[in-house]
């Protein structure tokens, strides 16, 4: 019996999951551990040569730069690299500058020099890795603050775009409900002083707009105008 092609490479692996490239972020994360590692065993070599030679300077073992080997391990690698460079930096000490010397053994003497050793240094890799761990929460909550802030500042700026666009098309609006209702109130100021052309002369309605219009281009005025005057002689001569 043959077997589809779609049936997953790995039994247990779920159909979903078997086409993921974990192979290849498996070997991401293999390399950047590697890389924190080697920088572990870097600084730990690091203070073994300096300070194999300044240890002829000083009767009792001189072992501060180790402390700042584990530090740097711990900052630049982190938890689980600053823990091996503590056991470097404690298998360095123990073989290279605590009697007897060249031997992984440690004097009775010095077991409590020693021990201090083993102790403060793993208290300078845990405080040197939660420094750095603290800053990468501090830059990763400052950049989601930043990024929090230039999309409030996106959303008021679109917010008063939105709000100058509406106030134009209010003025808008307003400009021409005032144009209708100056429109309106001229046509009705029209219509009355027709009217009364009507009335007077005897004339039909368009005559009268006619000679309204007349009027108008004679003497240069609007039809409202020359509507209100034709108005106000006729209150006029009812007054009178």
């Amino acid at each position: 019996m043959s077997h589809d092609a779609k049936t997953p490479a790995h039994p247990g692996m779920p159909e979903s999951l078997s086409g993921l490239p974990t192979g290849g972020f498996l070997e991401t994360v293999d390399m950047a551990l590697f890389r924190r590692l080697g920088l572990a065993f870097l600084f730990v070599a690091l203070a073994l040569v300096v300070t194999l030679p300044l240890q002829r300077l000083f009767t009792q073992p001189f072992l501060f730069l180790f402390f700042a080997a584990v530090m740097a391990g711990g900052w630049y690698g982190g938890i689980i690299p600053g823990l091996v460079s503590v056991l470097l930096s404690t298998l360095t000490v123990a073989y290279f500058f605590f009697a007897p010397v060249y031997s992984f053994a440690v004097d009775a003497t010095n077991i409590a020099y020693f021990f201090a050793f083993v102790v403060c240094a793993l208290v300078a890799s845990w405080v040197s890795a939660s420094k750095r761990v603290t800053e990468e929460q501090l830059l990763e909550s400052r950049a989601q603050l930043e990024t929090r802030v230039a999309e409030r500042t996106a959303e008021l700026q679109k917010t008063v775009q939105e709000l100058r666009e509406n106030e134009r098309q209010r003025l808008a609006l307003d400009s021409e409900r005032a144009a209708l209702s100056d429109k309106l109130e001229t046509r009705k100021v029209v219509e009355r002083a027709k009217g009364i052309l009507q009335k007077q002369l005897r004339i039909g309605e368009e005559e009268a707009y006619r000679t309204m219009q007349r009027e108008s281009q004679q003497r240069r005025k609007s039809m409202k105008e020359i509507s209100e005057s034709i108005i106000l002689n006729e209150e006029l001569k009812r007054n009178s």
